[in-house]
């Protein structure tokens, strides 16, 4: 598609001129719009429609992840590509299920990022290296592990949930002594070592869906 307006949502002077200087080397001739908030975001929608946005995910206001939705309801045939410092898997799969179709870390050169930004009116959406590693390792197949049990499977759930594992216990009827068992057993079985992690094997063994 042809990226004639572009609308940039960061807060910090220098990723601006990063941002709009790769935009304009990707894009000749576009118009490029920025917003330093969440709140000034909204305005310029309200304003106007946008081929490309580039937005951060931590803004003065709150959390550029959930501009991400009012953009494609604004405009739904319009990209969504995440410029941020975070790389961590909650922020890439948040933005990526809420409808981002690129995520790239600052730490590209200008021209670098332009060649990235480029190749969208090919179809070719601009994923950072790290990012795309990440995506690759989530879906290969997971090593071979042993089994869980139908009451382990349980237990992952709500711990994959978030529910604490005294609260866990509650539900199950369960001790919560016999509880922590369970939860160091699947912790050992499944090689994790985080309540996060927990979430993503969870999700793998599809006993939770990425919104819980």
């Amino acid at each position: 598609m042809a990226i004639a307006k572009v609308l940039i949502v960061e807060d910090l002077a220098e990723a601006q001129c990063w941002l709009k200087q790769s935009a304009q080397l990707a894009f000749a001739g576009c118009t490029v719009n920025i917003a330093e908030t969440l709140s000034k975001a909204h305005h310029c929608l309200e304003q106007d429609t946008y081929d490309l946005v580039l937005l951060d995910i931590g803004l003065p206001d709150g959390s550029g992840l959930h501009l991400i939705q009012p953009i494609l309801q604004k405009n739904p045939i319009g990209l969504v590509v995440m410029a941020t410092l975070f790389d961590d898997d909650t922020h890439v799969f948040s933005a990526l299920r809420l409808g981002a179709k690129g995520y790239i870390l600052k730490d590209q050169s200008r021209e670098n990022l332009a060649q990235m930004l480029v190749g969208i009116d090919q179809g070719h959406f601009p994923i950072s290296p790290t990012i795309a590693n990440k995506l690759l390792h989530f879906f290969q197949p997971a090593p071979t592990r042993k089994k869980l049990t139908p009451r382990e499977q349980d237990v992952l759930t709500l711990v994959a949930k978030g529910y604490a594992v005294p609260e866990v216990a509650d539900f199950l009827t369960i001790k919560k002594s016999t509880c922590y068992g369970y939860v160091k057993d699947i912790y050992r079985k499944l090689k994790i070592n985080s309540r996060a992690e927990a979430a993503m094997e969870a999700t793998k063994m599809g006993l939770i869906t990425p919104n819980h």
